[in-house]
């Protein structure tokens, strides 16, 4: 499956709205800027009909070294999570992986 980068994404708003490179990519940078902002400050950003961004802590929980197979301890630490929303699911749900 082949992956799309930022600048790819913003290619693609530019043939979509005809708008200028330098516009879409103030508005895209922009826009992840708010996202990182909300999760940094703890707040679940909502896009209807595409999916949620929240924080969540996640346990700390046993783990292995892989270099020297020493057991240890994985610290809990804050991780970012995603939830497609159902239009989201519904769009992808036939792609061949």
């Amino acid at each position: 499956m082949a992956s799309v980068t930022k600048n790819d994404l913003i290619k693609r708003v530019v043939a979509k709205t005809g708008k200028t490179n330098k516009d879409v990519t103030e508005i895209m940078t922009s826009t992840l800027d708010a996202i990182r902002e909300c999760l940094e400050a703890g707040e679940e950003v909502r896009l209807i009909n595409f999916g949620v961004f929240s924080v969540k802590k996640s346990a700390a929980r046993p783990g292995v070294n892989p270099k020297t197979r020493e057991k240890m301890e994985v610290p809990e630490k804050m991780r970012v999570k995603f939830a497609p929303g159902k239009e989201l699911n519904d769009a992808v749900a036939n792609v061949e992986g």
